[in-house]
């Protein structure tokens, strides 16, 4: 409409230079108007004062006919305005219900009814309204000409309820047109974690890191447990070694790495390609939790009994040592050592699988009485403790 009165400003203003041009060439001094039948002559200085006069009080009938228009426009903008800081005030002291109700009231004549209605989105979310925050966000998504801040929004509800895949489709999108957007990649990172979507998580940490959305401390801690869930986690061969493969040098020499990368690869059957690297992490590092996936490994016995009495020379007293020792003796009927073994193991700790294992001795070599007693002990004894490493779900 403004585009529309200038242009007919301009156009009557042209065409009177047009209509006064004449007048002033044939008479400097005067303006001559004849029109119907009658003419008009006055000096060129009253003609422009009425001129002035003429658009003076043109602009004052307009501003006069507008006036009680803009008026109460202005006075639904405030009230809006207060509407809407009201809302907020409610949102945040937890008064949901009220809040919603004066954020979708702030929304009428506002010059942003988008962010009442995200605001209010957000409340109707607290009260469980899921329907109907979504509408809001429709509403203010089309109240607005770039949806960009009420996608974000509804993918932060979605993480809030649990819709992490959603979320992550529509995020991975937002991310395409707009690759260093913070709050995007922050909403990722919570969708990616609920969603258990480890290596997505890994992917977008160093951008996180880069952008400094998160503190340095927070995503090293993200990026290690994201690394921890896929080696505790892998299914197949193929995503274990991919996992381990991606790890970097000081990585790969994590005992917490190495631990749960053991263990998959005895439950995936991978014996062969993970023993040599617990070997030569239990010569750097010693592991209790380590030895013990070490001997479950389906290697040679005689083998597993050599390297094992290597390393009791460096740790005589560790009775999980020793009890393994016996139980690799056991299987290879080396019946003395075994019994030597397990009863150095019995006397540093009482453990329940030691007694069991001497019980399973005395069957062997014929001494019923003392299996059952070591059974008897068995029942009685507690087991030892091994560390577990912690892998939180995120």
């Amino acid at each position: 409409m403004k585009k529309l009165i200038t242009i007919l400003s301009i156009i009557a203003l042209v065409l009177l230079a047009a209509l006064v041009t004449p007048s002033l060439i044939k008479d400097p001094g005067y303006f001559y108007i004849r029109f119907a039948g009658y003419e008009i002559e006055m000096r060129v200085i009253v003609a422009f004062c009425l001129l002035f006069l003429f658009i003076f009080s043109l602009w004052l009938l307009i501003y006069f006919i507008r006036f009680p228009k803009r008026t109460m426009r202005n006075f639904s903008t405030n009230r809006s305005r207060k509407s809407f800081a009201k809302g907020l005030l409610a949102l945040s002291e937890g008064r949901w219900k009220v809040a919603e109700k004066l954020l979708v009231t702030s929304t009428k004549n506002s010059p942003t009814p988008e962010l009442g209605y995200m605001a209010a989105a957000r409340a109707a979310v607290a009260q469980h309204k899921l329907e109907q925050a979504f509408d809001y966000l429709d509403a203010a998504e089309s109240s607005t000409d770039n949806p960009l801040t009420v996608d974000l929004t509804r993918c932060e509800l979605w993480v809030k309820i649990g819709e992490f895949q959603k979320a992550v489709q529509v995020l991975n999108r937002i991310l395409k047109s707009y690759p260093n957007n913070p709050r995007a990649l922050h909403i990722l990172s919570q969708a990616a974690s609920g969603s258990q979507q480890w290596q997505l998580l890994r992917e977008i940490m160093p951008k996180v890191a880069k952008l400094e959305v998160l503190p340095v401390e927070e995503t090293n801690r993200i990026t290690r447990n994201a690394i921890l869930q896929q080696l505790q986690n892998a299914e197949h061969e193929n995503d274990l070694q991919l996992t381990w493969d991606s790890l970097s040098k000081e990585q790969k020499s994590d005992l917490q790495f190495i631990q749960l990368y053991a263990k998959s690869g005895l439950r995936l059957g991978l014996h062969q390609q993970i023993a040599k690297l617990i070997e030569n992490s239990l010569h750097k590092d010693w592991s209790d939790e380590l030895l013990q996936v070490w001997s479950e490994l389906d290697l040679d016995t005689h083998s597993k009994i050599k390297t094992a009495e290597k390393w009791l020379k460096k740790s005589p007293d560790n009775a999980l040592l020793l009890r393994i020792l016996g139980e690799l003796c056991l299987k290879n009927q080396l019946w003395g050592k075994a019994q030597e073994y397990l009863n150095k193991s019995l006397d540093i700790d009482a453990d329940k699988q030691t007694f069991k294992l001497m019980a399973r001795y005395f069957d062997l070599v014929g001494e019923p009485d003392n299996a059952l007693e070591a059974y008897r002990h068995a029942e009685t004894s507690k087991p030892l403790a091994l560390p577990n490493p912690e892998v939180s779900d995120e």
